[in-house]
């Protein structure tokens, strides 16, 4: 109600006031953001993430609530786990929690059983439909019998906490304790497996997934910023050096209600931040968020104390170089070293490890010598064995592969050799990939890798020497169905070189697998994979490579530095003048960085490492007899170079006392192949 108050009237003016009063409503605040999450180890940057007010939480679940049984994977624990793929709608989201449905009665399958026994869950990455790297450490729970009543069993939930903004695809993964393979049970529904839920377990060297036949009961609680609209206008960001109240000191940006992150470019690696959020409507704004703090830090910087390394190889055999490694950025760094053989007319192939193979017909035809061993060697398998994995056998001596050394092996009946894997009796074994495969066999060595089975006359024999030697040979094996009879060999000798005889090969022989792989099949050298060129007397050398690094991968601290001794050994190489480069790739959490070559030579036999064009290379080089001699008071030396129409060139040759000091020298100017002498 509005009044009106009168007043005396003056008989030349009237005046009439009237005040109307409107009342001023004041507005709720607006709510703050939800769930702010800083991201630390940032060059020179600290990115911000957040989700609107009231933002939606949703349950992810690909199982019907009811379990029809429960699910363990072995009696005993090879790593056992269960996995669930999990789906977010939205690219950026907020992993609050997951649940496991644990069983409270294990049917009587352990009469021991106990439903609070501790597990772990992982958050894992998707990587081509199986789990790979975990985003966090593991977490560990267990089932209190008061975590939730179902039919038999109850959900226990486990807290994560986790921003995702990468990939709508992860995955929930439930292991079970080494001391516990049997407790506790998780429960499965009745309903076919949607795609989503797969069982785990290691066998010898692998770890294998399994399709479920039904949905394993495990969901995960996320967060989205969903579809609906943001009820407020704009966020205003907010930073200090310390936890702070949040003041106009502390404003440093904002942006508008359908962006919900920030990027703070405005700071100094290895100092710490501390950040609120604050959501405005109108002329109100909220209260501040939850505080969150993030430290940036300079990128990995990698260094080098060599450029380039040249060894010459005369005597003795092998030389020793250090090459040290240097991190002067702020993070972590990561490294792993490749090498790159230059190719010799020889050479069929390399590996990134420096593995290079030659055969018989590369060599020029060179001679075929069987060993033949079944007088003294240990025979092994008998008519009717398929798919078996025989061993250990002691070698007796070290044989180095791929940098690690080892004194003994197994041997397949499917033609190929570990040092490690025993898998048998899996399509791993039997069906031969290329290589390197990832899925295994690891370790190998594999002269002939096919479906291989034993027949009445089929043989396997094994001998050693006990010193520098090993010889297996396989002796008219079949292939599965048809085909055959295959007689080859392999022999390894202690300086790390194996040599493949092939005696004898039926039709078919373009079925088959030639090579060697490492100890998880990410490096491998193939000779062949289901090709046509195995022979009957061929044989086939795979060396190891001429320069050799004690570790090919590893990491390195901020401020920290490596050291790595690099190997040249001259093994079975011919004389004449090699090249390779040391190829080292290195990361940081958030970038790769640069690629870095380190020209390597090795000159066995020679005196010089002069670069020339290809067609220029002289061929041999050779030093003559002095004369007369002895006790002359002056001698002459001959040397050659040849087997090419090079062109004109300064040389030289320098005379030294057994010693080492200098007796005499001369330059040669413009010497070639034809003259040289």
């Amino acid at each position: 109600m509005v009044k009106v108050k009168s007043f005396p009237l003056s008989p030349f003016l009237i005046v009439v006031s009237i005040l109307i009063f409107t009342p001023y409503v004041y507005a709720d605040p607006p709510i703050p953001p939800s769930f702010l999450t800083a991201i630390s180890d940032q060059d020179e940057k600290v990115p911000l993430f957040w989700f609107r007010p009231n933002p939606n939480s949703s349950e992810l679940a690909y199982d019907d609530g009811s379990m029809h049984y429960h699910k363990y994977v072995s009696t005993e624990w090879h790593h056992n786990c269960l996995a669930v793929k999990m789906t977010s709608p939205e690219v950026l989201f907020y992993l609050l929690k997951s649940k496991v449905f644990i069983s409270y009665d294990s049917d009587s399958i352990d009469p021991n059983y106990d439903f609070e026994a501790p597990f772990f869950i992982t958050v894992n990455q998707d990587s081509g439909g199986i789990p790979k790297n975990t985003f966090l450490d593991s977490v560990s729970a267990q089932a209190t019998g008061e975590d939730g009543v179902g039919i038999g069993g109850g959900w226990v939930e486990v807290e994560h906490n986790l921003l995702m903004n990468d990939s709508v695809d992860f995955w929930i993964v439930f292991h079970w304790m080494e001391e516990t393979p049997l407790s506790p049970l998780v429960g499965v529904d009745r309903f076919s497996n949607v795609g989503n839920s797969f069982w785990g377990t290691r066998k010898s060297a692998h770890f294998e997934w399994h399709f479920n036949d039904y949905n394993i009961m495990i969901r995960a609680v996320i967060v989205t910023n969903g579809d609906d609209s943001c009820v407020v206008d704009s966020f205003r960001i907010y930073r200090s050096d310390t936890s702070f109240s949040i003041s106009d000191t502390n404003l440093i940006g904002s942006v508008s209600s359908d962006q919900f992150q920030y990027v703070d470019t405005n700071v100094n690696n290895a100092q710490t931040y501390f950040y609120k959020v604050t959501s405005c409507s109108s002329e109100n704004e909220s209260d501040a968020s939850n505080e969150a703090s993030a430290t940036p830090k300079k990128r990995a910087v990698l260094t080098l104390d060599q450029s380039s390394f040249e060894i010459n190889l005369c005597s003795p055999d092998t030389a020793f170089e250090d090459l040290t490694l240097t991190n002067s950025g702020g993070l972590l760094l990561e490294f792993k070293i490749e090498i790159d053989m230059e190719k010799q007319s020889w050479m069929g192939g390399s590996d990134k490890f420096g593995y290079t193979w030659t055969d018989k017909n590369l060599q020029g035809g060179s001679d075929y010598s069987w060993v033949d061993i079944k007088d003294f060697g240990e025979e092994i398998g008998e008519s009717g064995d398929n798919d078996e994995n025989y061993g250990f056998f002691s070698l007796g001596f070290p044989f180095r592969f791929y940098g690690n050394f080892f004194d003994s092996l197994r041997i397949s009946s499917n033609g190929w050799i570990s040092f490690t894997d025993t898998m048998d009796s899996i399509p791993a074994c039997y069906v031969n990939k290329p290589l390197p495969w990832i899925w295994g066999p690891y370790n190998l060595i594999a002269p002939f890798w096919d479906d291989l089975i034993f027949s009445d006359n089929s043989k396997i024999y094994f001998y050693s020497n006990n010193l520098d030697s090993a010889i297996i040979s396989f002796i008219n094996l079949d292939h599965w169905g048809d085909g055959g009879p295959y007689t080859f060999q392999t022999i390894l000798n202690r300086n790390g070189e194996i040599l493949f005889q092939y005696d004898r090969l039926g039709d078919p022989d373009t079925s088959a697998t030639v090579g060697i792989q490492n100890k998880n099949g990410t490096t491998g050298l193939e000779v062949i994979w289901n090709e046509e060129y195995l022979e009957d007397s061929l044989w086939v050398k795979i060396r190891p490579g001429w320069v050799s690094v004690n570790s090919m991968w590893g990491t390195i601290e901020s401020g920290e530095s490596k050291t790595l001794n690099l190997t040249f050994d001259r093994l079975s190489y011919p004389q004449g003048i090699y090249h390779a480069n040391l190829i080292i790739n290195s990361r940081d959490l958030n970038h790769e960085l640069d690629t870095i070559e380190i020209p390597l030579t090795l000159c066995i036999d020679t005196t010089t490492s002069v670069d020339f064009e290809e067609d220029q290379k002289p061929v041999t080089f050779a030093l003559f007899q002095n004369y007369p001699n002895p006790f002359n008071p002056a001698t002459s030396v001959q040397y050659a170079v040849g087997g090419r129409q090079t062109k004109a060139a300064d040389g030289g040759l320098v005379l030294s006392e057994v010693e080492g000091r200098r007796t005499a020298d001369g330059s040669f100017p413009h010497i070639t192949a034809e003259n040289c002498r």
